[in-house]
C-alpha cells in the first residue's frame, strides 16, 4: 500500500512540476518577408523576444502595429526584440504566396512596423503551441523558453508594462 501511494505521489509530483516548467521552443527555421532563413538562434541576440502573430486580415492587429513598431525602437536598448509572426503568407494550397507577401510589405511600411517579421509555418506554430485568436503574443527568453503570452491587441502603454514584467521573468 505505501508503495501504490508513494508510486502516485511521484507522478503527480512530476505531472506538477512538468506544468509549471516553461515551455521549450526547440529547433526551427523560418523565412522572413524577404525570404532570409532565421533559426532559434534567433532568441540568443536579446533576453526577451516578443512574437506577435499578425494577419493582413487583421483590422486589432494593424491597429497595434505602429506602436509596436515604436516600442520595438524604444525597447531595443533594454533587451527586448520584437518580431512579427505573419499568419496569412500562403495560397489556398499551402504554398508561399507572392500576393500575400507583398501584401504584408506593403502594411508593415504602411504602420512602420518596421521590425523583423517571420513567416509561421506549422513547425513554429507546433513550437508555439494552440492558439485560436490573433493577434496572439508569446514572451520568449534568450533560452528559448516562452515565459509568458497574451490573446489581443493592447496599447503602447499595456504592451510596455507587460514588456517590463515579461523581462523580469525572462532575466
Amino acid at each position: 500500500m505505501m508503495k501504490k501511494f508513494l508510486l502516485v505521489a511521484t507522478v503527480l509530483a512530476m505531472m506538477a512540476s512538468s506544468a509549471f516548467a516553461a515551455k521549450k521552443i526547440g529547433a526551427f527555421k523560418a523565412e522572413d518577408l524577404e525570404g532570409a532563413a532565421h533559426d532559434e538562434a534567433l532568441f540568443r541576440q536579446a533576453p526577451l523576444t516578443m512574437f506577435n502573430v499578425w494577419g493582413t486580415f487583421c483590422p486589432p492587429c494593424l491597429h497595434e502595429m505602429p506602436d509596436l513598431g515604436r516600442l520595438a525602437k524604444e525597447m531595443a536598448p533594454e533587451g527586448v526584440q520584437i518580431v512579427g509572426l505573419l499568419y496569412d503568407w500562403f495560397d489556398p494550397a499551402g504554398r508561399r504566396s507572392e500576393k500575400q507577401i507583398v501584401k504584408a510589405k506593403t502594411l508593415v511600411e504602411r504602420t512602420g512596423a518596421d521590425y523583423l517579421h517571420l513567416l509561421l509555418d506549422d513547425g513554429l506554430a507546433r513550437h508555439l503551441g494552440d492558439f485560436s485568436a490573433i493577434p496572439q503574443t508569446f514572451f520568449v527568453n534568450g533560452r528559448g523558453e516562452i515565459v509568458g503570452e497574451a490573446t489581443g491587441a493592447r496599447s503602447a502603454a499595456q504592451w510596455r508594462e507587460i514588456i517590463r514584467e515579461m523581462l523580469a521573468k525572462a532575466k
